[in-house]
């Protein structure tokens, strides 16, 4: 497969970047499949469903609904429907199953219960996939792989669950540890993380997040759109955040600051809210600002042709235990476009410090973006240079060679 701009052909992908072939796969997200913001999971999985079947079961829960929240209360009516109406197949060889369990796991009582649930309603599409490899992301699917009897375990240890705001740090730690020392592979994307599995793992290996370089490399074509007509009528430079409104990762407070102190500016907001509550008091502040422009979510198909418009794109995230421990997707995603990168100094992003400017302080980042604005040396090239050597193909034969070590062991 390959994607095409007129004659040229564009980093070709081949069947046999692929080793992993016939198997059966079981993924336990920590999202849904029809998400706003596709994640790794869902790049990797896509991907290994060209040669494998994958069952892909949508989150067990990491927070507690919010029964005053109409978001919450319209995520579970849409996940009792797609629970009952059993797998849905999405693309050729993968299908996803809404699991009708309880984001509860802090009681052995619960644990039983929520296994026992799984077990009645998951059993009929599980026998579908015998002796499947699991590929695991949520630690809770530790208490429910008794129902897979799988040949491996893969642990892909994203971000640090315990510190979402929510989420029941000690029931989530339990399991993690249940989970570390069960996997056969843990796959681990920020080096805090990494530290903390090989403590309990030798077999852990860092391997951060990485992209979809032809993907964001090239704008999307064919785009028209209000919104994207907007962002290209406004001055440069641009300043743009795309990502999740989320308030406990995204320094909102921050991009307030720097749209006042630059009010001739534009400062251009993609992405939905975060569903856990506080993102529209934390919105509040910017929407009043005459050039802040609030875009929400922008279909992912559509993404490119928005960020190659940028002047300048950020990652203002705040410091705390939740990005101390996180490795940002859109990362490689935005040096893919060749565009100038500021961002917060997250202890993943500090080997790039040559590809990205890193602030801290509102003066810094002010700094940062004048600076990164002039952009004088010509550094776009290596940018695009650096994003194409940390593709999700690359990754996953890296993570396929690993698993295959494993096969072979057991």
């Amino acid at each position: 497969m390959s994607r095409r701009i007129g004659t040229q052909e564009l980093f070709p992908v081949t069947e046999s970047a692929y080793r992993l072939a016939r198997e059966n796969i079981v993924c336990f997200s920590t999202a849904d499949w029809d998400t706003l913001l596709p994640t790794n999971k869902h790049q990797l999985m896509r991907r290994l469903a060209r040669r494998n079947r994958v069952l892909f079961i949508e989150t067990l829960g990491t927070r507690a609904p919010r029964l005053a929240s109409g978001t919450d209360m319209a995520r579970i009516g849409r996940r009792l429907k797609r629970g009952f109406d059993g797998p849905i197949r999405r693309e050729k060889h993968l299908w996803t199953l809404s699991p009708l369990v309880r984001p509860a796991w802090n009681t052995t009582t619960a644990r039983i219960a929520n296994a026992m649930a799984f077990r009645a309603q998951a059993g009929g599409a599980l026998a579908r996939f015998p002796s499947p490899i699991a590929w695991v992301y949520s630690p809770y699917a530790v208490h429910l792989l008794g129902a897979l009897d799988p040949k491996l375990v893969v642990y892909h240890m994203v971000d640090d669950l315990a510190a979402v705001p929510g989420a029941d740090r000690t029931a989530i730690r339990e399991a993690e540890a249940q989970l570390l020392a069960r996997a056969d592979c843990v796959f681990c994307t920020e080096r805090s993380l990494h530290d903390r599995a090989r403590l309990v793992n030798s077999r852990s290996k860092f391997m951060p997040n990485v992209a979809d370089f032809r993907h964001f490399s090239v704008p999307a074509p064919g785009v028209a759109d209000a919104r994207l007509a907007l962002l290209r009528s406004l001055p440069q430079p641009r300043l743009v955040f795309s990502g999740n409104m989320a308030p406990h990762k995204v320094d909102l407070e921050l991009l307030a600051e720097i749209a006042r102190r630059r009010p001739d500016t534009p400062l251009v907001l993609i992405g939905p809210q975060w569903e856990g509550g506080g993102a529209e008091a934390a919105m509040r502040p910017l929407k009043h600002l005459r050039n802040v422009h609030v875009f929400g979510h922008v279909p992912y198909e559509e993404l490119p042709a928005y960020l190659h418009e940028a002047g300048v794109l950020l990652i203002p995230y705040v410091e705390n235990d939740a990005t101390r421990a996180v490795f940002p997707l859109k990362f490689f995603e935005y040096l893919a476009t060749g565009r100038p990168v500021v961002a917060s100094p997250l202890p993943s992003l500090l080997p790039y410090g040559g590809a990205v400017r890193l602030a801290r302080t509102l003066e810094e980042w002010l700094g940062a973006i004048d600076a990164a604005a002039a952009d004088t040396h010509g550094m776009e090239t290596q940018r695009r240079v650096l994003a194409r050597r940390h593709t999700w193909e690359s990754r996953l034969r890296e993570m396929e060679t690993e698993i295959g070590r494993a096969l072979g062991e057991k």
